[in-house]
């Protein structure tokens, strides 16, 4: 049901309980905490989209194998792989709650990524998530066992259970131990190739960077070009009319000559 008729239904249910008699299961009722919206939404896709929960987990066993048999390669397609496929398995619980009149902000859709990926790196987080009864978020730090105190309403999971793998698997059991490290190093990976993601986008930046610097200045070179080339036209058209004006007043000097000369024999000749 919507999150915001669980107190109500809550209370009603605990009323039923008590008109028939039931005095211990109205406590057990009554002392129900209400879910975050994030943990609200993980139950939500235990219900209603088992099959989008099953991708993640299977994941999860992949991201150990591949741990395991130390496939770099695989890991990193896996590392990608994941970080799609939480978003996309988010937002499609983010869309099952909208319909019912649920808001869901990032801040709850990065909770509930949060909370897959404990379940990715805990099968005992798993084991939680899969009872569709979780009341807050999970976490991973990579360290450390998953907390589940107080995360599952009506009692834990239970301190045993069966991986997807069938085999039985206790908390703090070397297998858990083992399967715990491997996602441990998966976050690893993961971490490392998400450095080596900004990095490369870092030089990319600074590449483009480069590139439209070195676009600029080419464009200012072209521009120097044009302007030498109009300067050298120019020059050369100066200098041609001052060849012209040199011949003209050649020209003009011998013309001048010639006419003193004439003036000078006439006026000998008078």
């Amino acid at each position: 049901m919507p999150l915001g008729r669980f107190t109500a239904e809550r209370h009603a249910r605990a009323k039923t309980a008590r008109a028939d008699g039931d005095r211990d299961l109205a406590a057990r009722i009554g002392a129900l905490p209400k879910p975050s919206v994030s943990a609200w939404l993980v139950d939500l896709l235990v219900r209603e989209a088992p099959e989008d929960l099953d991708r993640v987990l299977e994941l999860g066993d992949e991201l150990r194998r591949a741990q395991v048999a130390a496939d770099r390669d695989r890991l990193r397609e896996l590392a990608a792989e994941r970080r799609s496929l939480l978003t996309e398995v988010a937002r499609t619980a983010a869309s099952r709650a909208e319909g019912v009149g649920q808001r869901v902000g990032e801040g709850v859709l990065e909770e509930v990524q949060q909370t897959l990926r404990a379940a990715l790196a805990s099968p005992a987080a798993a084991a939680a998530v899969r009872t569709g009864r979780l009341v807050r978020a999970l976490d991973a730090d990579g360290l450390d066992p998953v907390d589940l105190d107080g995360a599952v309403a009506g009692g834990a999971a239970g301190a045993a259970h069966r991986s997807r793998s069938g085999r039985r698997d206790g908390h703090g059991s070397p297998d858990t131990e083992d399967e715990g490290a491997a996602g441990r190093a998966a976050e690893e990976w993961e971490r490392r190739i998400a450095e080596a993601e900004g990095r490369a986008a870092r030089s990319a930046a600074t590449a483009r960077d480069a590139a439209a610097i070195a676009e600029d200045r080419r464009r200012d070179a072209a521009d120097l070009r044009k302007r030498i080339e109009e300067l050298r036209t120019r020059l050369d058209a100066a200098e041609q009319a001052h060849g012209e004006a040199e011949s003209a007043a050649a020209t003009a000097r011998d013309e001048a000559d010639a006419a003193g000369a004439e003036a000078d024999r006439i006026a000998t000749d008078g």
